[in-house]
């Protein structure tokens, strides 16, 4: 019997050891592409200590998100956990700044797609270009036709990303030996720690998916923890080997922060055959995540549109229950990205890291609901700690933070106007039916 009154089927669900490999694929994604190269590109020898930092920081919420599984576990959106602590305005933020992330975040990773196709038949900018408008138009047209990715497809893709991953890694070990010094953390340039990290949990940008995965599990209020931190202990385990791998066999003055596997790839000794497989499956899986993504958002600008944080035309459904406004909205916004990131294409990695800032940001939101709801208990307590490496990782990330707080104060602006119209709406009504109530007692009087 679950927690919410509904009956599991016996031998229904996922078992543990089923659940694990999806759980990776839950939280890998893009970012596995280039964070590695680009987390050692700019926090060099305290690589390591950023991606160890970055894991951490995972656990207590691990622990959060357990509790909110264990209180339903057919799953709640992470809109209605903020909403049980901070109220319907805070809940009501949460899709607009789903929607802010996206438009960041899905162009970015396009965008690193793109450069791998370019590097790989070494083509230039307008190829970069072409590629990432396309990723971005066909899963437009996709979510335009109705289509759906399927989430174990996308875990193939991941799955067979990872497996090349593994390939290049194998290939660094002789290596290792003697560039090992390139990633032993030191005293010296701690101040890249922090805001390395706002950069290296986009790696774990999709981490509460976890609990929508629950309901797949066969007893999701005992499965969910374990399961979750296996999967976590794992991928973690993964990014930092492979950021081992790019430091002991590219100098850290020419490691590209984007195509990092390629370059791993290049002297890895297997020919342009891996080079062309790494980039087919970039391709593949960012695609696939493209779609995803779209269909995630566009299901997010008709929350927002039905919260009336959008106009509510934006929340309309065509014939065949396709969200066409809604999508024709987020093709406009991407547009924008596109447009800055072809204008500026260093900026990628500054807007991946905003991305994940917005992302920091609702974890913030989420414990600081934790708080209010459960009141200070060991796990409350840890995630209270956490709160305070979030928010100082965030203020020295400076503008990156400042897109996602601007973006919540702005949905916080609007509901605040919207109760004022209210206000001045309800005064005359009330007005009017005192004015109507005195007039029949009057009337009343005189008979």
């Amino acid at each position: 019997m679950s927690t919410d009154g509904t009956t599991r089927a016996p031998g229904r669900g996922l078992t543990r050891w089923q659940a694990i490999p999806l759980a990776i694929g839950s939280i890998a994604g893009s970012g596995i592409l280039f964070l590695p190269s680009a987390v050692y590109a700019r926090a060099g020898n305290n690589s390591l200590l950023v991606w160890a930092l970055s894991t951490l920081l995972c656990l207590p919420m691990l622990l959060m998100f357990d509790d909110m599984v264990r209180s339903n576990p057919d799953g709640r959106g992470i809109e209605a956990f903020i909403r049980a602590g901070l109220g319907d305005m805070f809940g009501r933020c949460v899709p607009v700044m789903f929607i802010a992330l996206v438009i960041v975040g899905l162009p970015s990773g396009a965008y690193v797609a793109g450069r791998y196709v370019a590097q790989t038949f070494e083509v230039g900018r307008p190829v970069t270009v072409a590629i990432a408008v396309a990723v971005l138009l066909t899963a437009a047209l996709v979510n335009f036709a109705g289509g759906r990715a399927s989430t174990r497809v996308q875990t193939a893709a991941t799955w067979g990303l990872v497996l090349v991953a593994t390939v290049l890694l194998v290939s660094a070990v002789p290596s290792a030996r003697e560039g090992l010094h390139t990633v032993a953390p030191g005293t010296q340039h701690l101040g890249v720690v922090l805001p390395g990290i706002i950069l290296a949990f986009w790696a774990f940008a999709g981490f509460e998916n976890l609990t929508f995965l629950a309901r797949e599990f066969r007893r999701p209020e005992r499965d969910f923890l374990p399961v979750s931190a296996v999967a976590l202990a794992v991928y973690g385990l993964f990014t930092i080997l492979l950021t081992v791998a790019i430091a002991v066999t590219v100098p850290r003055a020419e490691v590209d922060q984007v195509v990092g596997l390629l370059q791993l790839a290049a002297v890895a000794g297997w020919g342009k055959v891996i080079i062309w497989a790494v980039t087919f499956i970039a391709c593949s899986a960012m695609l696939l995540n493209a779609v995803a993504w779209v269909w995630g958002a566009s299901q997010m600008v008709r929350d927002a549109a039905d919260n009336r944080m959008l106009p509510a035309a934006l929340g309309a459904l065509d014939g065949r229950g396709t969200p066409r406004r809604a999508l024709a909205l987020l093709v406009l916004l991407f547009s924008g990205t596109s447009v800055l990131l072809a204008l500026k294409p260093d900026l990628v990695i500054d807007t991946t890291a905003t991305a994940s800032a917005i992302f920091m940001l609702l974890y913030v939101l989420s414990i600081v609901s934790y708080l209010r709801v459960r009141g200070l208990t060991v796990r409350s307590g840890l995630n209270l700690l956490l709160l305070v490496v979030i928010a100082v990782s965030l203020v020295q990330s400076r503008w990156q933070a400042l897109y996602g707080v601007l973006a919540l104060l702005a949905a916080l602006g609007v509901q605040v106007v919207q109760r004022r119209r209210a206000a001045v709406r309800q005064v005359p009504a009330e007005a009017s039916a005192g004015a109507v109530t005195a007039g029949l007692g009057a009337e009343e009087t005189v008979r």
